[in-house]
């Protein structure tokens, strides 16, 4: 329930700037991703992750 409250509130502040929201997920992260979709987010790309590590 927290989540989504959060979530929530923070897309009505991005929709109220006339801003359209938008999150990077990665795709194991399956939890998020659900309460996303529940929240009426939809997956319009898929995008790889890369880490690096300087020496």
């Amino acid at each position: 329930g927290h989540a989504a409250r959060l979530v929530s509130a923070l897309v009505a502040r991005i929709v109220a700037r006339d801003e359209r929201p938008f999150l990077h997920v990665a795709e194991a992260n399956t939890g998020a991703i659900a309460l996303y979709e529940r929240l009426g987010f939809k997956t319009r790309t898929h995008v790889t992750f890369r880490g690096f590590r300087t020496p």
